[in-house]
């Protein structure tokens, strides 16, 4: 069947084909994911598992990274597992193979991980599996301050009320929440008195435990209904838990918890501080701060908006229940979001696109002189990019595992293609005109003088596709960053052939006359003559002329700075800031205030919020719109290496590095090293280092394994032990139970569960002498 000369004798059905196709591709465009830049790292899940009691990593590894390990590898289309144990906590990094269906992938491993989740130790908390890796860039950071409120009060009604509805939002995977200190019920038992009365202090953890229950112990038959029997047990309030019986004395009078320990609601010992420096005071203050991950394959721009409909909405709502005005008693202040940098960024893109457009629609207007036959080819350039979002979103629905997105490469695709959208219609028109000009009725011309170009502008357009073919061929990462830029390029010239063969004859037929304007080029034809006459005589000469240039291009080529794709002009970097392993926070924070200080210095520095910690911290950076300052990113962080590095000098073990945020093109090189034994691979790493340190261009160089902490070793004696009918293990319970203290019981509030935690007084357990006192009991009840 002839297509051309279908359209243009069914014009209606034709016009309301494109109609459609107008209507689709708009509401395709408001369906698809809008992003910076391609993802290439949703094909992750990570399993975080953190451990109560600070476990060292070495134990971590050993209790729950491995079991986790040896769970998960089962699982189809693992491409590689990457894991990293720190001081209490443990992450399992699994990456999949292209074309992985990663919804059925979390459920296996969910499902994996299930059968393994009770042999893992009991101080685990629950594990979060989520399609992201922490070291992934946070989506935001909202500071939460307050006039009228401590910061402990503050992280309470965040962990307690707020955390959750993030958590909530589609897209997000975790919520770091720092500063404050966290809610606690805490029991600290007199050693004294323990032994005095000779009470273990496992004994007093398991009271308050067994204590604390509600039970259905069975059903009760009346006349008519069955009535539930429970036992009802739980701690309602403090006084009640401090009131417990824990023994009776000899007298035969009844040992209350509080006659041997002091119960508090409180707060445990600050684990990191956050603060935060805004213009024009750029004085850092006390706050707590909330960082949102998203999921690797969520849409940046969707998240960001669902956390601030949240935080307007739902959030605001839950504090008004809790007697706390929003902006008055308490204000959520949005510090930063990646959001915002994308939304620019594509709209830079955008208009650039419009703006080709629009030249190229005074470019045909200029040589054509003809308002009809410029209308007639430019409506090949709307058309065929809204046409492209509809075929992107159809696509994304038949290929679900590697979505298609409006970002840069795709829109710039786009606009690359814009200048080609219109040759086909242009040799179509052109040639409908010069049947025109030989008296053929405007039907008859459009319907000839497309049949006539049908071979040779279908042909134009496969060898200008097929140029993108290659990067079907590529590495998968590679292929899913460039590959948008091929497929949107693929669609768009697709369409505009489609628009060529159809819509431009039939609109041809109605609109277009018989007579032919435009701007004379009979001076230019006759110059070129000249040129191509004297171009052909010497053909030789040019030929090797060519061949000359096209060496030359390759040996310039070689000489070329190179990059999979260029950076981005974020105005966002990160300052990380180490100490030596089992450095105390104090130190930390001495460390963070200098560097805090410096960067109050400079004028392009709009903001700053800091993520103190015990040996590693960090230091998010904000800088003025770049309207606003004279440097580059990368020029303000030359000015501050060399006054930072000052400051590193000064800390034993101190190492600072800078981080832009992280996106395709960062200068990143990323080098793993293999190995069973840490010892050899710390000396390895550490010539490596030094190696590596002296290539010119290296700023800056980061490890991810550290020296262990210092620390103290209790070697049991076995033999004794067992005289006294005490194992290993019985005796690790008993120091640390007196020591960090072991969870006793969960205290149920109406918000949340809040952990009550059962150790010796700090007195006595302060310094290492206190250790030696420790009192251990035997099962025959000596101590």
């Amino acid at each position: 069947m002839d297509l051309s000369k279908t359209a243009v004798q069914r014009p209606i059905a034709i016009l309301m084909l494109f109609v459609a196709v107008l209507l689709i591709g708009v509401i395709s465009l408001t369906k698809l994911p809008v992003e910076l830049m391609p993802s290439i790292g949703h094909k992750k899940i990570t399993i975080i598992t953190r451990v109560r009691g600070g476990m060292p990593p070495t134990e971590v590894e050993e209790l729950v990274t491995r079991p986790i390990e040896d769970a998960v590898s089962t699982v189809n289309r693992v491409e590689e597992i990457m894991s990293r144990s720190e001081k209490g906590e443990s992450q399992v990094v699994m990456r999949f193979e292209a074309g992985t269906d990663m919804n059925f992938a979390v459920l296996e491993v969910r499902e994996k991980f299930a059968r393994v989740k009770n042999k893992l130790p009991k101080e685990i908390e629950r594990p979060i599996i989520a399609r992201y890796e922490e070291s992934d860039t946070y989506v935001m950071i909202a500071a939460v301050t307050s006039k009228k409120y401590t910061t402990e009060y503050l992280r309470r009604v965040i962990d307690e009320d707020i955390k959750e509805f993030l958590l909530r939002v589609e897209g997000v995977a975790n919520v770091d929440v720092y500063g404050g200190r966290e809610r606690r019920i805490i029991v600290e038992l007199d050693q004294d008195k323990l032994n005095a009365y000779n009470i273990p202090i496992l004994s007093v953890i398991d009271k308050l435990g067994i204590n604390n229950l509600n039970l259905l112990a069975g059903e009760v038959e009346g006349e008519r209904d069955k009535y539930m029997l429970r036992i009802i047990g739980e701690f309602e309030t403090v006084d009640e838990i401090k009131n417990i019986p824990i023994t009776t004395t000899p007298s035969g009078s009844l040992m209350k918890l509080k006659d041997i320990a002091k119960v508090e609601d409180s707060f445990l010992k600050a684990e990191n501080y956050a603060r935060l420096g805004i213009e024009p005071e750029k004085i850092p203050s006390d706050i707590v701060s909330l960082y949102i991950h998203k999921e690797s394959a969520a849409n940046t721009i969707k998240v960001v908006d669902g956390v601030k409909k949240q935080l307007k909405g739902p959030i605001k709502e839950k504090l008004a229940q809790l007697g706390l005005i929003l902006d008055r008693d308490l204000h959520i202040e949005i510090i930063t979001d990646q959001a915002g940098f994308i939304i620019k960024a594509i709209d830079t893109v955008k208009k650039s696109l419009l703006y080709g457009a629009i030249l190229a629609a005074f470019v045909l207007f200029y040589f054509l002189r003809n308002g009809r036959s410029t209308f007639i080819i430019f409506t090949s350039i709307p058309t065929s990019v809204v046409a492209t979002f509809a075929l992107m979103y159809f696509r994304n629905l038949l290929m679900p595992q590697n979505p298609m997105s409006i970002n840069v490469m795709t829109l710039s695709g786009l606009a690359l293609g814009i200048g080609m959208l219109v040759d086909n219609s242009i040799v179509v028109l052109e040639n409908i005109f010069s049947k025109r000009e030989k008296k053929l009725a405007a039907t008859e011309a459009a319907i000839i003088g497309t049949k006539e170009v049908f071979l040779a502008i279908v042909a134009s357009t496969i060898t200008t596709i097929v140029v993108f073919l290659p990067i079907m061929f590529v590495t998968e990462d590679i292929k899913m960053l460039y590959g948008g830029l091929g497929l949107t390029v693929t669609f768009s010239l697709t369409a505009s052939l489609f628009v060529a063969l159809t819509l431009i004859p039939t609109l041809s037929s109605y609109f277009l006359g018989a007579a032919r304007a435009g701007i004379d080029l009979a001076l230019l034809k006759k110059k070129y003559q000249k040129c191509l006459s004297y171009v052909l005589r010497k053909r030789y000469l040019f030929i090797s002329a060519a061949v000359v240039i096209f060496i030359i291009s390759l040996l310039l080529f070689k000489g070329l700075d190179k990059e999979g794709i260029g950076q981005t002009e974020q105005g966002k970097f990160t300052i990380f800031a180490r100490l030596e392993a089992g450095a105390k926070l104090d130190a930390s924070d001495e460390m963070v205030e200098e560097i805090e200080d410096i960067l109050s210095q400079h004028p392009a520095i709009e903001s700053f919020s800091s993520r103190v910690e015990g040996w590693s911290s960090r230091i998010y950076v904000s800088l003025l719109p770049f309207a606003k300052r004279r440097q580059s990113t990368e020029n303000i962080i030359k000015w501050l290496r060399p006054r930072i590095k000052e400051i590193e000098r000064r800390y034993r073990g101190g190492f600072i590095y800078f981080s832009e945020v992280m996106a395709p093109g960062v200068p990143e090189v990323k080098m793993d090293v293999y190995g069973h034994n840490y010892d050899k691979l710390n000396e390895l790493i550490a010539g490596i280092g030094q190696g590596i340190a002296s290539v010119p261009g290296i700023a800056d160089l980061k490890r991810s394994i550290e020296p262990g902490r210092p620390e103290y070793r209790l070697v049991i004696d076995k033999e004794k032990a067992a005289y006294y009918g005490l194992t290993t293990r019985d005796i690790a319970d008993i120091v640390h139970a007196e020591m960090r203290g072991l969870r006793a019981m969960l205290f149920h509030t109406e918000a949340k569960e809040v952990e009550t935690i059962a150790r010796l007084q700090e007195e006595d357990r302060e310094t290492f002498d206190d250790i030696k006192n420790l009192l251990i009991t035997t099962p025959r009840g000596y101590n």
